[in-house]
């Protein structure tokens, strides 16, 4: 499909999330006209004074019931793209939700944004491998459809994540004499990065990437890490993220493509570490100097397509880890400093 240029309208879904307001931004900056979803009017009030330079560029609809059949049938209404960044569930195909309203509505729509996950692509493999978008995490589907909701919450969510994308391309397929877009699946690694928005209550932030940084930076000692935590080995910036998602939409040559979106392999001691190099940062934790590149790591995924694709440079993990230190400093997050 051809470049959608600015400044036409992109929809982003779940715009008061983590990345979708990152996303909003970036295309915001980049001179589109932002159509965000909110499921109330309530979480939307902090996201019209967050982006209120942008002036009538940036505008909210209300989605209530976001796996409602017709629940985008007005929300895609002239748009040129849709960057679904919300999860609706792992019972709810977003072909039969974004899809049909698209196919109904989305008469201007040119191309498709999938926020998934690189999950999708890590299916067990013996001694060390390098993952990319050709890897399918095919395991977890058999799991998940052996045991239900008895299975790993991880395994269940990647699951969900595979089967949204394989029902995205297998819908324009199908659908393709009928429709006029194509997709993007863009699929990132462990989200870190400063939050956007300024109005965050981090005791009630559920599960994910905020709350696992939070958790990191005030228990550097690992004492009382679950897995997630301790199998962290690669990073990417929530701002690269949202950058690539804007490439998506103005880049022609990416469409029906699926993308690994990762930076470089990471051990905690080297966010340590980084946090040490000078200008030294307020309670910066040292634990165990050097200690980061002792062990090999766990888990490689390959950049290369997404960074040749969108001609594409990475923040590094020292980059992301400083900005968001200095950033939950800011806001009082750091007990050790802020006690």
């Amino acid at each position: 499909m051809p470049a959608i240029s600015s400044p036409a309208t992109i929809l982003v879904t779940g715009v008061n999330g983590y990345i979708g307001a990152h996303v909003a931004h970036s295309l915001l900056t980049h001179g589109y006209t932002v159509r965000g979803t909110v499921r109330s009017e309530s979480k939307g009030e902090p996201f019209k004074e967050l982006f209120k330079k942008y002036g009538d560029k940036f505008h909210l609809v209300v989605v209530p019931d976001v796996i409602a059949l017709n629940a985008y049938d007005d929300a895609v209404k002239g748009v040129a793209g849709v960057v679904h960044v919300s999860t609706p569930g792992p019972q709810v195909s977003v072909t039969d939700v974004d899809g049909k309203s698209i196919e109904r509505f989305g008469n201007e729509v040119r191309r498709f944004v999938l926020t998934s996950s690189a999950l999708t692509c890590l299916e067990p493999k013996e001694g060390e491998y390098t993952y990319t978008e050709a890897d399918w995490f095919d395991t977890a589907l058999k799991i998940v459809k052996a045991q239900g909701t008895k299975a790993n919450p991880g395994l269940i969510y990647a699951s969900s994540k595979i089967l949204q994308e394989r029902a995205v391309f297998d819908f324009i397929e199908k659908k393709k004499h009928r429709v006029g877009f194509d997709a993007v699946a863009l699929l990132p690694v462990y989200v870190f990065g400063p939050p956007l928005d300024t109005f965050i209550d981090i005791t009630s932030v559920p599960p994910g990437s905020l709350g696992l940084m939070y958790q990191a930076f005030n228990n550097p000692d690992g004492k009382d890490w679950d897995d997630l935590m301790s199998g962290i080995d690669v990073l990417v910036d929530v701002r690269d993220v949202a950058e690539l998602h804007s490439r998506a939409i103005y880049t022609e040559k990416a469409g029906g493509e699926r993308f690994i979106v990762a930076g470089d392999l990471f051990r905690w001691q080297d966010a340590w570490d980084a946090l040490n190099v000078e200008p030294k940062l307020p309670g910066a934790p040292v634990v165990a100097p050097g200690a980061g590149t002792q062990g090999k790591p766990r888990l490689q995924c390959s950049n290369k397509k997404s960074k040749e694709t969108f001609d594409f440079e990475y923040r590094s993990n020292e980059e992301i880890i400083r900005d968001t230190w200095v950033d939950f400093l800011k806001r009082g997050w750091i007990k050790s400093v802020n006690a």
